[in-house]
């Protein structure tokens, strides 16, 4: 399993509660930056963590863009009654985002469907194993993608990811 990471970055999130934003990131040394590449492409599968001080709140997957995945989730238009991310209320987080080597061609493809079924198992392993050491779960966790693809590989990437994070 390819993947780099974790590119880290800290989230300063401003607004209301119905309108928030993130007003900028910071890189490890504090100054303002942009999300850059790899975490800016779409069609590559992502677990992005956001921690609050030393605690893990939510882990996500995504293979979209990590700019268009936030920003749907801190401000949502509502649509199907999604009212966005549970996290959305702190006013700085940390954020760890791992990418995937492999490039999606489309989720009707079957190896891609095979592909993100894996890394989605990759991102409920990760959610167990928090709840497994901490004791508890995420904080604003609010959904897991559960399945059994490859389910020992899994276990292995998500015991990497998660010592990397920990650390």
């Amino acid at each position: 399993m390819d993947y780099t990471g974790p590119y880290q970055y800290t989230l300063r999130i401003q607004g209301n509660k119905e309108e928030r934003n993130i007003q900028n990131k910071l890189d490890a040394e504090g100054n303002i930056v942009s999300f850059i590449s790899p975490v800016t492409l779409n069609k590559r599968p992502k677990i992005y963590i956001l921690k609050d001080k030393e605690n893990i709140i939510y882990i996500g997957y995504t293979s979209q863009s990590i700019t268009n995945r936030l920003r749907y989730g801190i401000n949502p238009k509502g649509a199907k009654g999604y009212s966005g991310y549970k996290w959305k209320v702190h006013e700085k987080l940390e954020l760890l985002v791992f990418v995937f080597d492999k490039e999606l061609i489309g989720n009707q493809n079957e190896e891609d469907k095979k592909y993100i079924s894996f890394v989605e198992a990759i991102e409920a392993e990760l959610v167990y194993l928090v709840r497994n050491k901490t004791g508890k779960w995420p904080e604003n966790q609010n959904e897991i993608h559960f399945n059994n693809f490859e389910i020992e590989k899994a276990k292995l990437v998500a015991e990497e990811l998660y010592k990397v994070i920990e650390s």
